[in-house]
């Protein structure tokens, strides 16, 4: 067997075994210098083998755009992180709008006990009224 064709039966051999993750040679990166590596020839041997070169680039190219999210999945995790935001600043402004209301509504009941209280305290000063105990 010649030697180029050594040398591309051993980069075919190498790319599918880092194509698999299964490297034994590199570091497992998909890369034409770890397929090199992974052979055991120089990267200059490798590009002898054009070929084989661009064969294991194709599988590679294959294999990151099975990977990728299509677009229309990319819009809509952009949509539901816009409507995250918006839901968000709805949320805070309800949030503070109810802290502002809790205050008035505090305020209200401080003013009504003090009002109760001014008005029990005049009904037992007047002596005209006689209180009916309820047993």
């Amino acid at each position: 067997m010649p030697t180029t064709e050594r040398i591309a039966a051993a980069l075919r051999a190498a790319g599918e075994r880092l194509l698999k993750g299964e490297p034994m040679r590199s570091d497992g990166s998909l890369t034409v210098a770890s397929l090199a590596a992974e052979a055991g020839v120089s990267r200059a041997s490798a590009y002898r083998c054009p070929d084989v070169v661009d064969e294991f680039r194709n599988l590679v190219a294959e294999r990151e755009d099975a990977a990728a999210p299509p677009a229309s999945l990319r819009q809509e995790v952009q949509a539901l992180k816009a409507a995250e935001r918006r839901l968000r600043q709805e949320h805070a402004r309800e949030v503070r709008e109810l802290r502002s209301s809790i205050n008035v509504l505090a305020q209200q009941v401080q003013l009504l006990t003090l009002e109760n209280q001014r008005l029990s305290e005049a009904a037992n000063r007047n002596d005209r009224v006689t209180r009916i105990d309820c047993r």
